[in-house]
This record gives C-alpha cells, structure tokens and sequence, in this order.
C-alpha cells in the first residue's frame, strides 16, 4: 500500500518536473542563444558607427575596435571585398544580405555570425561583419541546465520524502481498517477502528465498529437462545410426558381429553418458541403499557396444575386495580416463568407471587420457604453442579437477560433463608388517589 502510494506520488512529481522543465530548458537555449546573438549585434553595430565614410578610398587603413568576448569584426567594402579584420576573402551568404541593406544573422558550423550594413548619404558602403564561436553560449546553456536538472532532482527528493511521509499517514490507518476487517470476519466483534485524519476511512471505521456491534449483539441474542429456549421447554415438555404417561398408567374413558390436553400443551411450546426466537433475534423490545392483572392470569393458568401435582401452593396476590407498567408482556411472562420454575424446582413450601406499587414504579416479588440459595459472585459465573443449593440460581441469568430487556430492574432482596427477589418495572400512569 505504502509503496503504490510512494509510485504514484513520485509519478506525479516527475510529470509535473517534465511538463515544467522540458519547456524551462528549451526557453533558456533559446533565451541564451538570443543573449548571445544580440552581444554580436551589438558589437557589429559599434563597430559600423566607427567606419568613416570614405574608407574605401582613404588610404588610411580602418581600425576595429577590440573586444574581450571572443567577437572577430571583418570590414568589407560594397563590392564584398574585405578590407580589414578577420574574416572570408569573399563575402558569405551574411555579408551578401547584408549588402542589401539588411542585418543578418545566421549560425554556422560552431560559429554565430551577425552582418551589419554600413551606410553613408543614405546608402550601403559597406559591411561590418562580427563572429563569434558559439562554445561560450552552449557552455552557459549546459550549465543552466544542469543547474536545473539539479533543481529537479532536488524536487524529486524532497518530493519523495513527502510521499513517504504520506503514504505511511494514509497507509496505516488503511491498514487497520484491513487488520479490523480481518478480525472482523475471524469472528472478533470487539474491533474498535482508531479515529485518523481522513474522514473517508474514519467514516468507514465507524460504520465497520457499528457493525461488529450489532453482529456481537446479534451472535451473543442467538446464542443464547439455545439455552433460553432449554430452560423454558425443559418444564412444559416434562409436564406434556407426564400427562401422557400417567393417561397410559391409568387411562381414562375419554381418550381425547389428553390429546386436547395434549395440543392445549403443545400450543404453549410454540407460543414460547415463538417469543423467544422474538426475544433472541430483536435488538429492542417492543415496550408498550402491559397490565399486571393478565400477565398474572397467565401465570395463573401455566403453573397451577404443576404446583397441585407437587402438592405446593401457589399464591398469587390479587391486583387491587389495573396498574399498567411499561415493558412486553411476553418478555415479563418468561422472566416470572423461570422465577416460579425455580421456586418449584428448589424451593420449598408456598411460593407467592405479590406486588407493590408507587408513583412511578411497580414491583414484582417472588418469594418462597425454601433455605435459599448462594448468588453467583458474577452474573455470567455457572453455579457448581455438585451444590444442590446453587441450582436455584441456575434461571437467574435468563431472568436477568429478560427483566433488563423490558427495561426493568432485576434484584435479590433476600436470598436466604425464605429467598425473594424483586422485578422493578416502571410505571405508565400515576397512582389513583
């Protein structure tokens, strides 16, 4: 990753030196070539100011001036001859344009040549002709060159440390969200993506942190399931065995009443299968006002027989009004079915089922006259299967689990002797005066 990053960025830098200094290099030849060739002019041109008017038939000879620039003057008359200086013998193709009343300028073979006329009343009398070898301005392009490769190659450099910084900026978070991808789909939901400086891939964090969540959610309601739905089938299904097998013991003249029975116990399992998938596979629990008075007919119904096949009594307080409270009437069903099978497994005596009111909360007590039990040190600690006495509290997670989605409160008040434990619900409407 940090290495495609590096590439391209160094790529870009060096399209950009090439678009820039390509034409930066052409532009200076051409800026040193034209320098140059306007010292040769400019020279020629002195020099034709200090010709006199009548060199060609003075018997004095013509005197150039000098110059420390390497510039050779040759003086030639209007017939091309020369006359003074350095030069051809002939007049060039420069000189002869020259001649025609024009500046010339041309670049030989290694050489720069400028030809200027050289004008007396108004007409050509002769030609000054200036050269100069051309070593002096390549040398002056080659370094200015050089100078700025140089400066490119500073570029590259500085623009390659950039990169690397960058691309290790933009890499490692890129890399954690891949590591977090990774345990992700490893099965790890406790992923937290660290918070960088790319809003993009902090987006993308988030939403991959949010979704572990909710797949830890969703794996933990599911797996727990299992265990909910053996709990709260364990004691319908042995009941629904023993119906049948005491109607095979000792039948009775009505065939059919156990297979109402039967199907009456059949449709509860699947009411409570029904709820508990409900339970498992939804984040939020519907809560709406539930009345106390038919959750606790419902209860009522379920356990009376059980609790007469056991000879235990089973009491549960009348509500004195409808107090509605906030929560699922199913939810809050299952968590007092697994408070009630607890009682009636490892409890003793009469279980009752009572409750008391305030403003804003209700609360639910199931007690019994059982020696009690030893609470868990953690909610999630197993009990140990050889105590009998910890057995009660094998129920108490799932109520837990439930009471806590209602929203409600789960407590133990009393765990021995006589245990009671106590559901906190919240209220809907005010106490009547």
């Amino acid at each position: 990753m940090r290495r495609r990053i590096l590439a391209a960025i160094l790529s870009v830098t060096a399209v950009a030196i090439m678009l820039f200094g390509v034409p930066l290099a052409i532009v200076v030849q051409r800026f040193v070539d034209d320098d140059a060739a306007l010292r040769v002019e400019r020279a020629a041109v002195l020099a034709s100011r200090q010709v006199p008017a009548d060199f060609a038939t003075s018997s004095d000879p013509v005197e150039l001036p000098t110059n420390g620039d390497g510039i050779v003057l040759a003086l030639y008359d209007h017939d091309g001859v020369l006359i003074a200086g350095s030069g051809p013998t002939v007049a060039d193709a420069a000189t002869t344009e020259a001649l025609g009343n024009r500046i010339a300028d041309v670049e030989l073979s290694g050489a720069r040549v400028v030809a200027v006329p050289v004008a007396a009343d108004e007409r050509v009398i002769g030609v000054i002709r200036a050269e100069q070898s051309t070593a002096a301005s390549d040398s002056r392009t080659r370094r200015i060159v050089v100078l700025l490769a140089a400066l490119a190659v500073g570029v590259l450099v500085i623009g390659a440390a950039i990169g690397y910084v960058l691309a290790g900026r933009l890499a490692r978070p890129v890399r954690r969200l891949r590591d977090a991808a990774v345990d992700l789909g490893d099965g790890d939901f406790t992923i937290d993506v660290p918070r960088s400086s790319v809003p993009e891939l902090d987006q993308a964090g988030q939403a991959m942190t949010a979704t572990a969540r909710r797949l830890d959610d969703l794996v933990s309601r599911e797996r727990s399931f299992s265990a909910d739905a053996s709990h709260q089938l364990r004691t319908p299904i042995a009941g629904l065995r023993a119906a049948i097998e005491t109607e095979l013991a000792f039948p009775r003249a009505d065939h059919t009443e156990v297979l109402h029975e039967a199907i009456s116990d059949i449709d509860r399992l699947e009411r409570t299968i029904t709820e508990l998938l409900t339970i498992a596979r939804t984040s939020e629990i519907a809560s709406a006002p539930l009345v106390l008075a038919e959750v606790f007919a419902e209860i009522e119904e379920n356990w009376r027989g059980r609790f007469a096949r056991a000879d235990r009594p089973l009491t549960i307080a009348a509500v004195r009004y409808a107090p509605t409270v906030r929560g699922s009437s199913a939810v809050l069903r299952h968590a007092l079915d697994v408070l009630v099978d607890n009682a009636l497994r490892h409890g003793a005596g009469e279980v009752r089922i009572d409750h008391t009111v305030t403003e804003t909360t209700v609360t639910i007590s199931v007690t019994d006259e059982g020696p009690g039990f030893s609470t868990p040190t953690t909610q999630d600690e197993p009990p140990s299967p050889h105590d009998d006495t910890s057995l009660h509290g094998l129920g108490l997670p799932l109520a837990r689990r439930l009471v806590d989605a209602l929203p409600g409160r789960l407590t133990i008040t009393r765990d021995a002797p006589h245990p009671q434990i106590d559901i906190v619900l919240q209220r809907t409407l005010p106490t009547p005066t």
